[in-house]
């Protein structure tokens, strides 16, 4: 816990300054923390094969993340995304965030801005997190 906690606290003092809504960036700030271990981990599974299922089933816990994972991923570890180009990915992070938003039914925006907003605010993060001047 007082590691989780650590990377919570970095992380929310390094993306103070990311321009989204406040909900948005505590969210993008969980994000980060949730990838302390493999519990999320989809570089060794077919992104397209999980989004399918999540598709057919509706299943808004997949769809969350899969656009997680494709979002620190993008950041973070660009590398594990070296089968499919990287609009293709950005699509699916988009196409699942706003999956989410759908399944809520339209009642959280922090979803709309995820997807809508998903290559903008991952390159703005990649730059505060790891292209610091």
């Amino acid at each position: 816990m007082y590691t989780h906690q650590n990377l919570t606290t970095y992380f929310a003092n390094e993306l103070e300054v990311l321009e989204c809504d406040e909900d948005t960036r505590a969210y993008i700030v969980s994000v980060f923390g949730k990838f302390r271990d493999a519990t999320f981990d989809y570089s060794k599974q077919s992104i397209t094969l999980l989004y399918s299922d999540a598709t057919i089933k509706q299943d808004f816990f997949t769809f969350q993340n899969i656009g997680d994972w494709l979002f620190a991923s993008y950041v973070m570890w660009p590398a594990h995304l070296n089968n499919a180009s990287h609009e293709y990915y950005s699509t699916i992070g988009r196409l699942s965030y706003y999956s989410c938003y759908r399944l809520l039914q339209r009642r959280w925006r922090l979803y709309e801005e995820l997807s809508d907003q998903f290559i903008p605010l991952s390159n703005e993060v990649r730059d505060i997190l790891i292209h610091k001047p």
